[in-house]
């Protein structure tokens, strides 16, 4: 079957400023915006530089100042506290005057977004606050940059490393807190390189305190679990308790894990049973599991406890 090849007719080339906005349309492209200009204001005629940098200095405080020298002329620009001037050599001397936002957030300013970041307001809400205090306000990257600094000082850091890791776990297992209510660290494996580990886990650690030990020294049905409700760092929270005849739930202690094997779930039970030696109570010898049906939880309760009883959560609800 012969083909038949139909030629366009390749358009001249034109500038962005000879396309029009029909044209732009038709060819179902954007018209690119143009890069905003700064629009410099004479205010003063000055002889000589010299003469002008006097008047500058006496204006205003010069921070910053250097010399941009090109083919037809040269410039001088001094950056102050409140505004950048540009000192042209020319025949005579001109200032143009550029009022720029803040180049640093003034103390009385930072005040204000602070209180209102203490009031959990956004950035704009934060904007609109100063602007109704007839406040400049800084551009959008100061602020943003403020808002991380005041985070980074009020809250815990957003990564950790592992040995950062290690030193916190190793500070607070060296001794048991006088206070009931004091956490803790019953047990704690930090690992850097295990090639025997196919499942490369990296830390484990398990938390608790004296009165939730105390709970599960008289437990006889254990609760056990991995909830994404409950996250640090990204890992869920791995917790264990009992529950009592009005269906509440006591935790005896959490286990923060880098995977959820067998190995981390027989780690957590290993732990509880660390913390009860700490303290010197009963060692817990559980009826039964109550758990989902996940065979890590299962075989890990079993090497800990022995041949007990599992109770499906699943199975359960079904039933009632």
């Amino acid at each position: 079957m012969a083909t038949t090849t139909v030629i366009g007719e390749v358009p001249p080339y034109v500038s962005d400023d000879e396309m029009d906005a029909s044209e732009m349309e038709h060819n179902g492209n954007k018209k690119r915006e143009k890069k905003r200009q700064r629009n410099w204001v004479e205010k003063m005629v000055f002889i000589n530089t010299e003469e002008a940098e006097e008047a500058m200095i006496k204006e205003d405080q010069r921070s910053y100042h250097h010399t941009n020298t090109t083919a037809t002329e040269k410039r001088n620009f001094i950056d102050v506290i409140k505004s950048k001037l540009v000192v042209k050599n020319v025949t005579l001397t001109f200032i143009y005057y550029l009022n720029l936002q803040m180049i640093k957030i003034p103390t009385e300013v930072k005040t204000i977004i602070q209180e209102s970041f203490e009031l959990k307001l956004k950035p704009k809400a934060i904007i609109e606050v100063l602007h109704e205090c007839g406040i400049t306000t800084p551009s959008i990257h100061q602020l943003n940059n403020f808002l991380r600094t005041i985070k980074s000082k009020k809250l815990d850091p957003t990564s950790i490393s592992l040995g950062e890791i290690e030193k916190w776990c190793l500070k607070s297992s060296q001794s048991i807190p006088e206070s009931d209510d004091a956490p803790f660290f019953a047990l704690y494996q930090i690992i850097y390189d295990d090639d025997g580990d196919i499942n490369e886990n990296k830390f484990r650690f398990f938390i608790t305190i004296k009165r939730l030990l105390q709970t599960a020294s008289i437990s006889k049905k254990i609760h056990a679990d991995a909830t994404y409700k409950l996250v640090w760092q990204g890992f869920p929270v791995l917790i264990i308790g009992a529950t009592d005849l009005d269906r509440h739930l006591h935790l005896f202690g959490m286990a923060i894990c880098s995977n959820e094997t067998t190995q981390d779930f027989r780690f957590r039970f290993r732990s509880l049973q660390k913390g009860m030696k700490k303290l010197n109570l009963e060692e817990i010898d559980p009826d039964f599991l109550i758990a989902d049906d996940a065979d890590a939880i299962r075989n890990a309760f079993q090497d800990v406890f022995g041949e007990k009883k599992w109770l499906c959560v699943g199975r359960i609800c079904v039933e009632m």
